[in-house]
């Protein structure tokens, strides 16, 4: 009997092919349930090494051992003539054709179903959007299929310590993705609003108006960072894509570029791969410089309202300097700094007043960043970024407009920066340019947290206010119990004259807002509805101490008709030698700047031609005379 023959007959040849085939199961069971668990990533090597090692154990076993109605014998031992060897065959026969079935539907399943979904990451698309056929099932437009939201991402880690990170990462992935063109981006006060959320992917996906969600998670030990993440489409709960990122410590930077480079790839974004690479970069080779910087990030995160919010909105600056002085050619964070100055010269923030400096100095220190990030620039659109800002805040608006536009044309996904653009448009009394710049927001729908907050608070103001308000009403049914959007969404409504539906909405905000309502919400309702008595004692009970509160104190005067009380209000702004922060009260209809000789100097040295005031048609009717 021939060697080959004995080998049929003790059914090696069966074992092998049923071996290879069960082997192949286990590593696809593996790599999914690897996912899910997040098993470490030479987990997946390991499981191969003993299954390579398993196969030739098994032949040598299938060889050597028989087996037998009494159970496994040596083949030496064994009787030929009531050998079931035959009978043994006949049963691996059909597990290799169960096997074998499984197999070819998988490999079937991935080729017609996830390989059209998965694209080469290396390799951009570069077939025309119009071009490309829609597939079963798939959101048909280009530009609602290129969307994305990127939600914090979750510490997972033994120490529960690395939230600086998971949250730092996130938002920086949400900045660099930001910068491709073709693709629409969540911003981070809209997809960071569902932290700790039970809601479905499906449903965050509707309310934010993208349709894919990435999620991820950091887990760290001593000598390893490990990122995973995962896209899953919004439509239907699809997981496109997912991906694990390990890392050393000092090798932490390279995940967030690299993360950055496959999400673009497999939303198929249209940019070369070299632009995209270059798009990706950090900024910094420094790890510490990075670290300080995510540091930052995940503290200005939390919204300054309280006190102790405002502490840690001023430790993140400290973290900013610290990636500066670690890095001094560290972009993202002298911009960083930068705006922690620039909030310091803002008269309607709630982190104005941090610091006791005088305007000259805060203006001083802002410049001084900001020229750090220009020298640091390695992007076009940055530099123009730096240019349009400096511009703006030496009240050079038209320059600061064409500035911002050009920007905006390379990064049209930027909202704050758009929302800058168009409060510079209106101060700059150039209304047509803020409405082309708004009409973005309009054409996507209003879908996005982001957009629909910006446009609450501009849109009245470079468009009809009827006009405005049908869109905001129409917007705000996707967030009907946002106390934010409530407030914008009354003043609005307000401008518009509608104010029986503005009261509506004062009502609902007290519902979903227990607690004290703004004092300059309630006095604009007061005043709509003919109450001065209300609103003359909600004056007298304002605090008008804190720097950030001259803002709501003039708007109040006004509404009650204290003409004078508005300039004595405002007359520090215009002493002090910094007349940006008066400049920014002409984003305001009913503001008058004709008592401020500084601002009038500064119009017509712009040349720019304001249309007389007009008073807020929610004003207070006058004081009864006795």
């Amino acid at each position: 009997m021939s060697f080959i023959t004995e080998l049929k007959r003790r059914n090696v040849f069966r074992v092998g092919v049923a071996y290879v085939l069960a082997a192949w199961v286990l590593l696809q069971v593996f790599d999914v349930i690897g996912e899910i668990l997040e098993l470490p990533s030479w987990g997946g090597k390991l499981i191969l090494t003993i299954l390579v090692l398993g196969f030739f154990v098994a032949l040598i076993v299938a060889w050597v051992y028989e087996l037998t109605p009494e159970g496994v014998k040596r083949e030496s031992k064994v009787d030929r003539s009531i050998s079931i060897a035959a009978s043994t065959g006949q049963k691996l026969n059909i597990a290799i054709i169960v096997l074998m079935t499984l197999a070819i539907s998988y490999l079937i399943f991935d080729k017609f179903y996830l390989s059209p979904r998965l694209v080469d990451l290396n390799k951009p698309d570069t077939t025309p959007p119009e071009s490309r056929p829609a597939e079963p099932g798939t959101i048909t437009s280009e530009l609602d299929n290129k969307s994305i939201a990127v939600l914090p991402f979750v510490d997972l880690s033994q120490e529960g310590d690395q939230r600086w990170f998971a949250n730092g990462l996130a938002e920086e992935i949400i900045n660099v993705l930001v910068r491709i063109p073709d693709l629409r981006v969540a911003a981070r006060t809209s997809s960071f609003r569902y932290r700790d959320s039970d809601k479905s992917v499906l449903e965050i996906g509707r309310e934010l108006g993208v349709a894919n969600i990435l999620e991820g998670s950091v887990r760290s030990s001593a000598d390893r960072f490990r990122v995973t993440v995962q896209m899953i489409r919004t439509e239907d709960g699809f997981h496109v894509w997912s991906d694990n990122f390990d890392r050393e410590p000092a090798e932490v930077i390279s995940i967030q570029e690299d993360l950055a480079e496959k999400i673009a790839g497999v939303l198929q974004t249209s940019m070369d791969p070299e632009a995209l690479n270059q798009m990706s970069r950090v900024g910094t080779d420094s790890v510490p410089a990075y670290r300080e910087y995510l540091m930052g990030l995940r503290l200005r995160q939390e919204s300054p309202l309280t006190a102790q919010e405002r502490e840690r909105f001023e430790t993140a600056y400290r973290r900013f300097e610290r990636a500066r002085e670690l890095d001094p050619h560290f972009f993202s964070a002298h911009i960083a700094a930068a705006n922690f100055w620039k909030s310091q010269l803002s008269t309607n923030v709630t982190v104005a007043g941090i610091t006791d400096l005088r305007p000259a100095e805060i203006l001083a220190r802002y410049q001084e960043r900001m020229s750090a990030a220009q020298q640091s620039a390695q992007y076009e659109a940055d530099r123009l970024l730096v240019m349009a800002e400096l511009a703006e805040v030496n009240l050079r608006f038209d320059d600061a407009l064409g500035l911002y536009e050009q920007y905006l044309e390379k990064r049209p996904n930027d909202d704050p920066t758009r929302w800058t653009a168009i409060y510079t448009a209106v101060r700059a009394s150039q209304i047509d340019r803020g409405r082309k710049l708004i009409d973005v927001w309009l054409k996507l729908g209003l879908d996005d947290y982001e957009a629909a907050t910006r446009f609450f608070s501009s849109g009245y103001l470079v468009m009809e206010p009827s006009i405005a308000a049908n869109h905001v009403m129409r917007a705000l049914q996707n967030w009907p119990n946002d106390p934010s959007l409530l407030y914008q969404a009354h003043r609005t409504l307000l401008w518009a004259g509608m104010n029986e539906e503005a009261s509506k909405l004062l009502a609902r905000y007290h519902v979903v807002s227990p607690s004290q309502a703004p004092a300059l919400l309630e006095m604009r309702a007061a005043c709509a509805r003919g109450d001065r008595i209300t609103a003359e004692r909600i004056y007298s009970g304002t605090d008008t101490d804190e720097p950030n509160r001259i803002n709501v104190h003039w708007l109040m005067s006004e509404m009650l008709g204290y003409e004078q009380a508005v300039v004595d209000t405002l007359k520090p702004l215009e002493t002090n030698g910094i007349p940006y922060q008066l400049a920014s009260l002409l984003a305001y209809k009913q503001f008058d700047p004709r008592p401020f000789p500084s601002l009038m100097a500064m119009l017509e040295r712009e040349g720019i031609d304001r249309p007389p005031p007009t008073r807020s048609p929610f004003a207070c009717p006058p004081a009864a005379i006795e």
